[in-house]
């Protein structure tokens, strides 16, 4: 028999007793009139014993209700009258086969069931409500295997809820329990209707749905739970509690509506607060798309694994939306996200993380996500990669055949290092960059229409790697930046046709290999657009032009990048009047060409007017350039119009666009045929000629100059042939120079003039014949600066003129910190040294010369300097020093100053030293009309007949003091040389100066007609 009972108020224990339905009522005291609620007790386990197993232990608060039970106490109706109900209840549970049922004026009416003892709430049997229920228990919640919960909606909490905020429609929970909330069972809300577990760890083990409603796992300290207009749950958690977590392991379902599970932490980014392993589904239902949100907060750790959908499968409608975002996410490897459309547009999955990093596998750590896990959902779902705030990286290779689009947002840079390789049609990459893009691998899209948007931070830049390219080879491909859409080259055709339009924004989706000839784009006039090549390579033609400027451009006033050309010829033009500028790519640059580069590539003058030659450009007025090269089998030819001849730039000049600039640059390329004889002019391995430009980080190697031809009176230069009034930095050659017939050669510069060079270098070989000035590093430095430059390389020129390891000839130049590695090689009748063949009027400090020196006869020969007008301080040698007869040699310097106004202060001489007959031969130095101080010969002197020999100096008509010589004189025909531990022959003032060592064994001078103190 069933039996109905009520709850009545008991004034003499100030309580509400369970009670028969018949028996009398009575309001507590400031109560409503008809204020009717019901309580049971949890887990059987009471402060109470109760005549039923059901929720016992009440207390009412506010609202009318009454309570009937049944079939043997295991049912309990509780019948709402007032759209807000609170009870406080001592023991809220429901065992196995027991039934709650709420019956509730209306679906938004809303009961507040607050558990004020102390155990935890077990559901194990049914909850029935037509409204909304709330569970309010710090003790925990435990839906267990088998519960069947069937509401409107229904809120399960370890937080409380004030009976103000409540009353009034403002669902704020707040505490700090640790308990849990977990689901074994099936918890269902009706039609529209609402879930949501909120606490400090909730976790769902069983099923939960809302069909077209929403399903809310929230876990922190502080929730505020609004509904809106359709009486659908928004929730925001306000407060962060000590090891958060949510996790589903099983069945969370709501299509047509939303899923949100979200944590807020006090603990580290390390903390793992949201954690999906199980199966969530939000797919489209009556044409509305669902959504999926896991939300790990500011500092959370996000871990995303199992299989989530939000798809429109078989229906009307678009697909939906899946986010999971945090400090930290990690998605699995073997996720599963599904947002497809029958009949709609496919939906997206956004995985968001301050930083994200994508590597192939799972064996490359814990990483945002694997390049296998993207690879497999872009059949299934458009994804995005996002940094909240740092960059983007994709280390590994992501291919897909579907339509779907990748794209990477970041809040710095995005660095793309794996291939990005679709085939499908429509596909689609985007990349959206608060900072700059660094594309270092392949992005290939070859499906049909298929599409790249690369956006960056308006002061950045988006750079392609030096072996990454970009393919857009599928039929309708197009390519955007920044909001603007370029045209799409893909044959000869539409390459030629850029001359319809020379301001326009070409990109090259492919390699496009021609053949025959290419007349130069522009023709006679400029390209003021934007190319970009995308890594991709033009070769197999033939270029030429009718007009004066000749390269697969003629003339540049735009932007040229990430292009490169392979196994082309390029002639002059066959006009013959006028001047004529040849390159490669750019007949005359005035705009900006960057990561350019060529191999196989034949440039020759082939112009019967004057010409300038270059691998990549012919003449760069005011232009930029960065990260070029011309490299393997390419050569570059002038002919004997040919004022200036360059690897990569003929001149490079300041023109009206402003310094020309050639930066991060290099080239391997023979630099052959004739060049006309111009001191102004000149043919190096990088830069023919530089006039006011500024060339940094660049290098060169190859060869300059050959035997095959004649160059009479010009510069020949490892790097640059001419430099005028030009700035270069952190730059070096391992070119072979040679040059003849008066030119001044040098390993890096031949003619350097009113410049600087620093931080630069030299390590190849120069050869002259019969050269003006020859030098390991320039040729002919003229009124420039020199500082931290090094030569490692050899310098030989049996009949050159001033021959030096770093410089031929220094006329007026400063250099400091220098360094000459090379051994040199030179003729007679030459000014020979280690470190610089002639000085005049020059400053060398802090510089030093290792190498070897050989010279013929009748030289000034030195191991630092062959013959010095100039002023040296804190500078050494120690290197051999060989002459041959009637010559100066000095271990340091062969001849010094022609006047007092010559000094050499602070220096030291160590290596042996030796001059044939009728030389004269100093430790330190052979002959001096400078000044000498504070200086030190440590070298055996030793030399032919008819010599003079000095362990200091050989020959002094200057003066010098506070100096030694320390090294063995070795007079080894003592009859007919004249020696002297310091000094051969004096005619000049020495003062205050010392020999030790073997030297002491000598007489201090073999002959003294001046002043010896």
């Amino acid at each position: 028999m069933n039996k109905m009972y009520a709850l009545v108020w008991n004034q003499a224990l100030a309580c509400w007793n369970v009670a028969h339905e018949g028996a009398r009522r009575r309001r507590k005291s400031g109560a409503r009139k008809g204020m009717v609620v019901a309580a049971v007790s949890l887990l059987g386990v009471g402060a109470m014993s109760s005549a039923f197993a059901l929720p016992t232990g009440n207390t009412h608060v506010s609202g009318e209700a009454n309570i009937l039970t049944f079939n043997d106490g295991k049912e309990m109706s509780i019948n709402q009258k007032s759209d807000k109900l609170i009870t406080n209840w001592n023991d809220f549970s429901v065992k196995k086969g027991e039934k709650v049922s709420f019956h509730q004026p209306t679906k938004s009416s809303v009961a507040l069931n607050r558990v004020v003892g102390v155990n935890a709430s077990d559901i194990q049997g049914q909850i029935d409500a037509n409204g909304q229920v709330f569970l309010v228990n710090p003790n925990g919640v435990v839906f267990g295997q088998g519960a069947q919960v069937n509401v409107g909606g229904l809120v399960a909490s370890t937080r409380n809820i004030s009976d103000a905020d409540f009353n009034a429609g403002k669902y704020n929970f707040s505490g700090n329990s640790t308990a849990e909330i977990i689901n074994y069972g099936d918890i269902i809300a009706a039609q529209g209707g609402n879930v949501a577990l909120l606490g400090t760890n909730v976790r769902n083990d069983g099923v939960i749905q809302a069909q077209m409603g929403r399903i809310a796992l929230g876990a922190g300290e502080k929730f505020t739970v609004n509904f809106d207009g359709n009486n659908l749950l928004n929730l925001q958690v306000e407060g962060a509690a000590v090891d958060a977590l949510v996790k589903n392991g099983g069945l969370i379902k709501a299509d047509g509506g939303q899923v949100l599970m979200t944590a807020k932490s006090a603990g580290t980014m390390l903390q793992t607060v949201v954690n999906n392993q199980g199966t969530i589904e939000a797919n489209t239902l009556r044409g509305t798309a669902g959504k999926i949100t896991l939300d790990g907060g500011d500092m959370g750790k996000v871990l995303v694994g199992g299989a989530m959908t939000a798809s429109a499968i078989g229906t009307l409608g678009n697909g939906g939306v899946i986010e999971t975002k945090g400090a930290n996410t990690e998605v699995q490897l073997a996720t599963r996200v599904n947002t497809l459309a029958s009949n709609g547009q496919t939906g997206s999955w956004k995985i968001t993380s301050r930083e994200v990093k994508v590597n192939p596998t799972a064996a490359s750590g814990s990483d945002t996500a694997y390049a296998d896990t993207l690879s497999n959902n872009l059949a299934t779902t458009h994804i995005e990669l996002a940094s909240s705030a740092g960059d983007v990286v994709v280390g590994g290779p992501i291919t897909w055949n579907s339509g779907n689009q990748l794209k990477l947002s970041s809040k710095g840079n995005i660095e793309v290092n794996g291939g990005l390789v679709s085939s499908g049609v429509k596909a689609r990459v985007e990349m959206n960059a608060d900072k700059k893009i660094q594309l270092n691998g392949n992005v290939t899209l070859t499906g049909a229409n298929s599409s790249l948007g690369l956006n960056h931070g308006k002061d950045d830049t988006y750079a392609l790697g030096q072996n990454a390219k970009v393919t857009l080879s599928g039929a309708g491909a197009s390519f955007d930046s920044n909001g603007a859409l370029y045209d799409v080259i893909q044959n000869t055709a539409q390459l030629q046709a850029v001359n319809n339009n020379l301001n326009g924004l070409y990109v090259l989706g492919t390699d496009l290999k021609g053949s025959g000839a290419f007349k130069s784009i522009g023709g006679n006039s400029v390209f003021s657009g934007v190319f970009d090549g995308l890594g991709n390579t033009i070769s197999s033609f033939t270029v030429t032009n009718t007009g004066p400027m000749v390269g697969l451009f003629a003339d540049n006033l735009g932007s040229i990048s990430n292009l490169k050309l392979a196994n082309m010829t390029v002639n002059g033009t066959t006009s013959g009047t006028g001047f004529s500028y040849i390159g490669g790519l750019v007949g005359r640059n005035t705009g900006t060409l960057t990561n350019v580069s060529a191999t196989g590539l034949r440039v020759n003058a082939n112009a019967s007017n004057t010409n300038v030659v270059g691998g990549l450009v012919g003449l760069n007025a005011g232009g930029a350039i960065d990260r070029a090269s011309v490299a393997v089998n390419s050569s570059v030819s002038g002919n004997g119009y040919t004022t200036s001849l360059g690897g990569l730039v003929g001149e490079n000049v300041k023109g009206e666009a402003g310094t020309a600039r050639i930066t991060n640059s290099l080239t391997n390329v023979v630099i052959g045929g004739y060049l006309a004889r111009n001191s102004l002019g000149g043919a190096g391995g990088l830069v023919g000629t530089n006039r006011g430009g500024y060339i940094a980080d660049s290098s060169s190697s190859g060869s300059v100059g050959n035997n095959s031809f004649s160059y009479v009176g010009t510069n020949m230069g490892g790097l640059i042939g001419y430099n005028q009034d030009g700035t270069v930095e952190r730059s070096s050659s391992s070119a072979a120079v040679r040059g003849n017939s008066a030119s001044n050669i040098g390993g890096l510069i031949g003619f350097n003039a009113n410049s600087a060079v620093r931080e630069s270098s030299f390590s190849g070989t120069v050869n002259g014949y019969g050269s003006a000035s020859a030098g390991g590093l320039i040729g002919y430095n003229q009124d420039s600066t020199l500082y931290d430059v090094k030569t490692s390389g050899t310098v030989y020129d049996t009949s050159g003129t001033h021959v030096g390891g770093l410089v031929g000839r220094n006329l007026g130049g400063t250099i400091d910190s220098g360094e000459a590695l090379a051994n040199v090689t030179a003729g007679a009748n030459s000014n020979t040294g280690g470190l610089i063949g002639s000085n005049y009027g020059g400053s060398v400090s802090h510089s030093v010369a290792r190498g070897k020196v050989i010279a013929g006869a009748n030289s000034n020969v030195g191991g630092l300097i062959g013959n010095n007008d100039g002023n040296l301080s804190s500078v050494e040698a120690s290197g051999e020093v060989r002459a041959g007869t009637n010559s100066f040699v000095g271990g340091l310097v062969g001849s010094n100053g022609r006047n007092q106004s010559s000094v050499i202060e602070t220096a030291t001489a160590r290596g042996a030293v030796y001059g044939d007959q009728y030389s004269t031969i100093g430790g330190l130095v052979g002959q001096n009309h400078g000044q000498i101080f504070n200086s030190l010969a440590k070298g055996m002197v030793s030399g032919g007949y008819y010599t003079r020999l000095g362990g200091l100096v050989g020959l002094n008509m200057g003066k010098v003091r506070q100096s030694g010589a320390s090294g063995k004189i070795n007079a080894n025909y003592r009859n007919s040389q004249t020696y002297g531990g310091l000094v051969g022959v004096n005619y000049g003032e020495m003062k205050y100066n010392s020999t030790s060592g073997e030297a002491s064994q000598a007489p201090l001078a073999g002959l003294n007609a001046g002043v010896i103190q």
